[in-house]
């Protein structure tokens, strides 16, 4: 409309000067004219775009934030709503309206925790703080979750997809096991640099994740070190994982955080990223999904946390459990085979991007941005990857295989140090780099 008044204006400047002979309008002019019409069309196309994409941001945030009891401004710029445990969003979903908040496990799982077949001789590095804890407490009653704030969505490829994981296919690949092939489905714009166990039904799966602050190269890009639990065919699995990520399309900058993640479909409809849609259950005051670490691995000292997930059929759960912290559970409800257990575990680092696959590669760094090979003190780590099945105890996954999916770009090495000890994951790489990766 803007660009249809403008040449209306034109064309009567035009008759003018023709009638008057007065001034001549090069074609040049013209031209030049002509153009500014359209980019006046166009801004105000772009206006309007941009204010519709900010009414429907205020409206997702209406959904996605819940009435607070307190708020905490953390010092990196967060904001975390103290929630009351009974209208955090899990109790959204249809199969939780009626649902009633375990908070803690019916099993004592403490024992088995600990209980450990497998001798592991290497030591833990500390574990930072979240950097909101040093700003207060949530108050009792209530669970601490990052606000979602504006400039979160304006950020992400898609407010209606807000918090999901992008869905872009699955492709099925052949792992070789320590005793055989196993066909396991790979997202389809993904790298992998990957340990994992098959063989069994796993009922839990726990590790120490080395904790890295990767460059990520593109907004719509992200890097994760995590434990995966799946269940179901390739292309349509269900799935829970935790561990940290790198991830400015749903948190707005490029510092490393907890997460947790679950689908019933390979992520395409259902699940999220932690509290961003009705699922998982937090019954923590202490620990927030999504909040970023004090402290990253750097030169001098390796920052690490343990993660663990195990299935409670005493009341059918999922818990989530960040270092001697339950955090809360998925309930099993949620789920068709991964109810009962999962069938496949993933420990390692996982890389998205839509460019993946193209040349020039992704800089997206995975783990320390450095390739298994390096080491101790260089590359990224992962200690003491375990797996429960229906023994009760936790063990080394055995059968167990390497995958890498882009060898020149990213890599995963099992490696002891000294000979008679459990070896490290180390996994890892920069992303592009000449001459191997372009």
């Amino acid at each position: 409309m803007w660009a249809l008044h403008c040449l209306n204006l034109l064309k009567r400047h035009l008759t003018f000067t023709v009638q008057m002979t007065a001034i001549i309008v090069s074609e040049k002019r013209l031209l030049l004219l002509t153009f500014l019409c359209f980019t006046v069309e166009a801004m105000g196309r772009e206006s309007k775009t941009l204010l519709e994409k900010q009414l429907l941001a205020e409206e997702k945030l209406k959904l996605i934030n819940k009435p607070t009891v307190k708020s905490i401004q953390s010092a990196d710029g967060d904001v975390i709503d103290c929630v009351d445990l009974y209208k955090q969003p899990a109790l959204d979903h249809p199969l939780l309206k009626k649902h009633i908040i375990k908070m803690k496990p019916t099993n004592d799982h403490s024992r088995k925790r600990n209980n450990d077949s497998s001798q592991a001789t290497t030591s833990a590095g500390p574990t930072p703080t979240q950097t909101w804890q040093k700003s207060g407490p949530c108050p009792n009653g209530t669970v601490p979750i990052l606000r979602v704030q504006r400039h979160h969505l304006l950020n992400a490829p898609s407010i209606e997809n807000y918090g999901r994981k992008p869905w872009n296919g699955v492709v099925e690949h052949e792992i070789h096991l320590s005793n055989r092939t196993i066909a396991a489905g790979i997202e389809g714009l993904h790298a992998y640099a990957v340990l994992i166990g098959s063989g069994y039904n796993y009922i839990g799966a726990k590790a120490s994740l080395g904790i890295y602050n990767p460059w990520v190269g593109a907004d719509d890009e992200y890097t994760t070190c995590q434990i995966w639990l799946r269940h179901g065919e390739y292309n349509n699995s269900e799935s829970i994982e935790l561990g940290w990520m790198v991830n400015p399309s749903v948190f707005g900058d490029k510092t490393t955080r907890f997460f947790v993640y679950w689908t019933t479909d390979s992520g395409k409809e259902t699940g999220c990223f932690n509290l961003l849609c009705p699922g998982f259950v937090q019954t923590s005051s202490e620990i927030a999904l999504g909040a970023a670490f004090s402290h990253v691995s750097g030169d001098e000292l390796q920052y690490e946390f343990s993660v663990e997930v195990w299935k409670d059929f005493d009341d059918e759960r999922w818990w989530v459990v960040y270092g001697d912290t339950t955090v809360g559970y998925y309930p099993a409800s949620l789920f068709g085979g991964l109810w009962r257990t999962a069938t496949l575990v993933f420990f390692g680092g996982d890389v998205y991007s839509p460019r993946i696959w193209e040349s020039p590669h992704p800089s997206t760094a995975m783990g320390s941005g450095t390739l298994a090979s390096y080491h101790f003190m260089d590359a990224a780590f992962i200690r003491q990857p375990r797996i429960m099945d229906f023994s009760g105890y936790y063990k080394y996954p055995d059968p167990f295989g390497i995958y890498v999916n882009q060898a020149y770009c990213y890599s995963a090495q099992n490696y002891a140090e000294i000979l008679w000890t459990e070896p490290l994951l180390y996994y890892g790489g920069p992303g592009r780099n000449f001459p191997y990766c372009q």
